[in-house]
């Protein structure tokens, strides 16, 4: 139940920020965006249809297309997802809040942007838009998820050049662009381990110590010492990065012969990681 509420937390923070970056920084410098925002944008430049309904009313037509081929939380998530970001755009756009400059629109809106679509990846939910429809074309295409997903955005981005003139769709292929960085990088802070080698003739009291006392799974490895020419053990486990100094010092501490190879992890799935990585396919709006 808790994951559930962290989940649904994770989602209205992060539909604000979203409709905070389009309010803002978006709307202010004319620019425009992939996926159902910018649809929606290129209706509320073209129409001054305002976009917290004509984003909720494409992604209830996405969402039609596709529910089918969707599980019932990624339906719930994804609805919940639309429905806060239709909501907080209706409420920004009472804030008398603008940024009228290209350079910060661009930088501070991705900020915004990428931030909040990042906690809603991490609760595994989603704004909708193409991601639903790239599942779609997976399902019954057997479509490339992430390439459809580009493609479909680059159409939309290219086609709001005639509601924003060529300099801004060029600025808003930068935005996007930098929106996904910024995705990238909350995603890997949320989820940032490490990963140590260590090789000792101590392996079996250090192995115990990173079980016993950081609750860590240690694997063992049987390896072969070229230099000194005799069997070795190799242990590998997974951290939390804030286990890595901790756990370095008691492994020195046993064997201060011992030699440690650190790693940078991307993504780990199961055991006491409950959070899973979310690769590039899953980045959709």
């Amino acid at each position: 139940m808790k994951t559930i509420y962290k989940d649904i937390l994770l989602i209205i923070v992060g539909a604000f920020l979203v409709a905070a970056s389009i309010d803002f920084f978006v709307i202010p410098n004319k620019l425009g965006d992939g996926s159902t925002v910018g649809i929606a944008l290129v209706l509320y430049y073209l129409f001054h249809i305002p976009t917290s309904v004509s984003t909720f009313i494409v992604n209830l037509i996405f969402i039609a297309l596709a529910y089918k081929f969707l599980t019932k939380k990624t339906i719930l998530y994804t609805v919940l997802g639309t429905i806060m970001t239709s909501v907080f755009l209706s409420i920004v756009s009472f804030i008398p809040f603008a940024v009228h400059d290209m350079i910060l629109g661009i930088v501070f809106g991705a900020v915004l942007m990428g931030t909040g679509l990042a906690l809603i990846f991490i609760a595994e939910g989603s704004t909708g838009g193409t991601t639903l429809l790239a599942y779609l074309l997976n399902y019954t295409k057997g479509y490339n998820i992430s390439k459809s997903m580009f493609y479909m955005d680059s159409v939309i981005i290219l086609a709001s050049v005639f509601a924003i003139g060529i300099n801004n769709t060029l600025y808003t292929f930068i935005f996007v662009y930098l929106s996904a960085k910024i995705v990238d990088l909350v995603i890997e802070g949320f989820h940032n381990k490490k990963a140590m080698t260590i090789m000792s003739d101590k392996y079996e009291e250090i192995a115990q110590v990173i079980t016993s006392e950081f609750g860590n799974a240690a694997t063992i490895f049987y390896g072969y010492g070229y230099y000194v020419n005799k069997d070795k053990r190799i242990i590998y486990v997974v951290i939390k990065k804030n286990e890595l100094l901790k756990i370095k010092k008691n492994v020195q501490k046993i064997d201060p012969a011992s030699f440690i190879v650190i790693h940078e992890v991307k993504e780990v799935v199961g055991g006491k990681f409950g959070f899973a990585g979310y690769p590039s396919i899953n980045k959709g709006r």
